[in-house]
């Protein structure tokens, strides 16, 4: 059931979902699992009560960065015309939320006095991947404004060794996973346009991620700081497996062959996140527990495990009983849940854009053996 066949066929049954339920005026937009209280409690009774209109529709960058992606993968895949104009509307969209000074404003209401680094980042990612496949000036620019901000306002904290990439403008803990995608990015910007500019702070960077990883090849979720305590563990399965598949697509980009060093052990903190059932584990503590269950974590856990196994670092069943688990809880809409189980009772059905587009992208990843 997990097949290339079977995986690409639940993605385009979810990206027909996106397309019917969230594509308006060239971008992804609905509501989002949210942060803080939204996140613990109200969303589950925005769930409960989904005929109410809430009035929470929010555009993330994150979200139009892999729908940008997604859309140049099955062009690529199919050749219809339909993904690449859907590809080039939605970077057209990035670049008009872009502010002239080159960051993108966050769309939470409890975060929108901060800019963020994830969100700019992959508003950037996204222009860069229309950039390679469609090449437009315009699109470039953007995404060197948004390096050029990143770099100048946001900037880094050092660390004993190396240095970590800020989380916000508004300095915090040390985020290794921001680091990973600040390099990601870095890299992607040198590899399109040859400039060693774009290097200067790789060094540091891995300097820092390889001074911090853990014996058991996880990462922690927040390096302590003058600004922030030290938070080892959070969703540490979710947050590792993308960190995992960043630091891959880096190793594969001549500068970036310090990632190769950090992937073994963390291939191997991944393989201890799979359950029996195959979904992912929430945290350390819940290995085993079949609750609470959440779907884009689970993808993004299969991914990482067959971006390992491509590179001989883990067992390509791993990420195959992933990939059926996340086949056997797709609707027969297309879409997936957000969470099960949580507190044990409680349930969140609401179609959140955001995990859903990073749930297509990642049974991609499974239906195509070609990297990134």
């Amino acid at each position: 059931m997990s097949s290339p066949d079977g995986l690409a066929s639940a993605a385009e049954k979810l990206h027909a979902l996106l397309l019917r339920r969230h594509f308006r005026e060239g971008l992804l937009s609905g509501p989002d699992y949210g942060v803080r209280f939204n996140f613990r409690a109200w969303r589950f009774l925005k769930s409960t009560l989904d005929f109410i209109s809430w009035h929470d529709d929010y555009v993330f960058m994150q979200t139009q960065g892999y729908w940008v992606l997604v859309n140049w993968l099955l062009y690529e895949r199919t050749g219809e015309p339909r993904y690449r104009e859907i590809a080039l509307a939605t970077t057209e969209g990035i670049l008009r939320l872009q502010t002239r000074e080159g960051f993108w404003a966050y769309p939470l209401p409890e975060r929108k006095h901060l800019v963020a680094t994830v969100e700019g980042s992959w508003g950037a990612l996204g222009l860069l991947a229309s950039h390679t496949c469609a090449p437009r000036d315009q699109f470039l620019d953007g995404a060197i404004r948004w390096y050029d901000f990143l770099i100048s306002r946001i900037g880094f904290q050092a660390h004993h060794h190396g240095k970590a990439i800020n989380y916000f403008d508004k300095p915090r803990g040390k985020v290794p996973n921001n680091s990973m995608l600040a390099v990601w990015l870095f890299l992607r910007l040198w590899s399109e346009t040859g400039q060693e500019r774009f290097l200067a702070h790789i060094n540091g960077l891995f300097e820092f991620l390889a001074s911090v990883q853990r014996p058991s090849g996880e990462f922690p979720y927040v390096v302590e700081s003058p600004y922030e305590r030290r938070r080892e563990h959070y969703l540490c399965f979710q947050y590792n497996s993308f960190q995992f598949l960043e630091l891959a697509w880096s190793a594969a980009l001549g500068p970036g062959q310090p990632a190769r060093a950090l992937l073994p052990a963390l291939a191997q903190f991944l393989e201890r996140g799979v359950n029996a059932n195959g979904a992912s584990a929430l945290a350390c503590s819940t290995a085993g527990r079949a609750w609470p269950e959440v779907d884009y974590y689970t993808a993004v856990l299969a991914a990482a495990l067959s971006e390992a196994a491509k590179l001989g670092l883990a067992d390509r069943s791993l990420s195959a009983r992933c990939y059926a688990r996340l086949l056997e809880r797709q609707r027969p809409d297309g879409s997936f849940s957000y969470s099960t189980g949580d507190y044990r009772f409680l349930n969140d059905h609401r179609s959140y854009p955001r995990a859903q587009v990073m749930t297509l992208f990642h049974l991609l990843c499974g239906a195509d053996n070609r990297r990134l």
